[in-house]
């Protein structure tokens, strides 16, 4: 990163010199740590939020401080924790999602093998809005896509269309009358109840002070578990959606103008 020793991202105090950015996950100043000038306890620079508004960059705030993750990352969030009031930072993960619904579609699908049809991704919206899904605490604007899904009631797998051959095979191996149709659709002949869920949202500090968020995937026949999966947040893979130019995002103005209806 490079401030270009220019305001607001930069700011010289008596012999010292400050360079500032913003949180991607709670939109406070951060202060660079080490930018050009050798450490020593480490070779690379880091980032610590700052206490103070940042003239013409970014306002801080307590609450949306208290609530980031890359500074109290949590790892025994409750589904049902709110925070009291919608703020700016609350508004634009509700834009972003608005923005990006194509790619939380497209993320749903790769991370849970899941295909997200408007029918369920509407199912899924409605669920979001009634549970005020904006003011969990667990959310930020990094990590909006997963959080959206997590925060879902417990869905239906009947007649969804399956593309992640593990989660295939045991729906046809662990469900008696389970099968995967010529249209890629899980489908049953008996009267087996398959439905898939989100839980243990959790985040973690690696040693090297990065966050790490995860959570997990839940399969279930007649309420016994028969598939489990870990899903790792990867934040740099939706920065990069996020910049992939309109005309390669087919899905995006289906998908858009739905989540505008709920989100809006």
């Amino acid at each position: 990163m490079s401030t270009k020793k220019l305001p607001p991202h930069y700011e010289k105090q008596d012999n010292n010199e400050l360079h500032f950015a913003v949180c991607p996950a709670c939109n406070n100043p951060i202060q660079i740590i080490g930018l050009n000038k050798r450490l020593q306890h480490t070779d690379r620079p880091y980032a610590k939020h700052y206490h103070k508004s940042i003239p013409k960059l970014a306002s801080f705030d307590k609450e949306a401080f208290e609530s980031c993750p890359l500074a109290h990352p949590r790892n025994n969030l409750s589904k049902n924790s709110r925070k009291p009031a919608c703020t700016e930072r609350e508004q634009q993960i509700l834009t972003s999602l608005q923005e990006n619904f194509d790619q939380v579609a497209y993320l749903f699908q790769l991370y849970s093998g899941i295909v997200m049809t408007p029918h369920l991704a509407e199912e899924m919206l409605k669920w979001y809005v009634a549970e005020q899904g904006h003011l969990y605490r667990g959310g930020s604007l990094i990590n909006a896509p997963w959080v959206f899904v997590y925060l879902s009631r417990a869905q239906n797998l009947w007649g969804r269309k399956i593309k992640d051959a593990e989660l295939r095979e045991i729906l046809s191996e662990k469900v008696p009358t389970g099968t995967i149709n010529d249209k890629d659709q899980f489908v049953t002949t008996g009267h087996e109840k398959v439905f898939f869920w989100f839980a243990k949202h959790k985040q973690t500090k690696s040693a090297d002070n990065n966050l790490k968020e995860t959570m997990q995937l839940f399969v279930t026949c007649d309420d016994k578990d028969i598939f489990k999966k870990t899903i790792t947040f990867d934040y740099e893979l939706f920065q990069r959606l996020m910049n992939t130019p309109d005309e390669r995002r087919i899905y995006k103005e289906k998908f858009t103008e739905l989540a505008q209806k709920y989100l809006g």
